[in-house]
């Protein structure tokens, strides 16, 4: 199985990931919150779409975003890129994360797991 992105990474798949975000923004995070203070680890944040919804939600929560993918990281969409920058972003790869153990309060996975090869390990990690 190839460890590439499906969708690729050009420009119309972070519109469609943005829109995604927007479209799905009350089934999927009308309660999600973090408590102020707590330290919440993203991965597979991609251009932000989730990001600026986790980040409006928990405005007091630190938030800190991996994503395997540099260029999606360059590139945030048009809608998340003031608020997505604010936050700690960084390259990363779910089955080697650069955090040492016990560094998160919470882990937010969202439209990752059906991209992996091996799910339930990047869930161990």
């Amino acid at each position: 199985m190839s460890n590439a992105y499906v969708h690729g990474y050009d420009a119309r798949e972070g519109l469609r990931l943005q829109d995604q975000a927007s479209t799905l923004i009350e089934l999927l995070h009308a309660d999600t919150s973090y408590p102020a203070g707590s330290h919440v680890l993203e991965v597979g944040c991609g251009v932000g779409a989730q990001t600026v919804i986790l980040a409006r939600n928990s405005p007091n929560a630190v938030i800190s975003s991996v994503d395997i993918s540099e260029v999606s990281l360059a590139k945030p969409g048009e809608k998340s890129s003031s608020r997505f920058h604010e936050r700690s972003v960084r390259q990363g790869d779910i089955f080697r994360l650069p955090f040492k153990p016990d560094s998160f309060d919470h882990v937010f996975v969202c439209f990752v797991l059906e991209h992996l090869s091996h799910p339930v390990e990047a869930l161990k990690v």
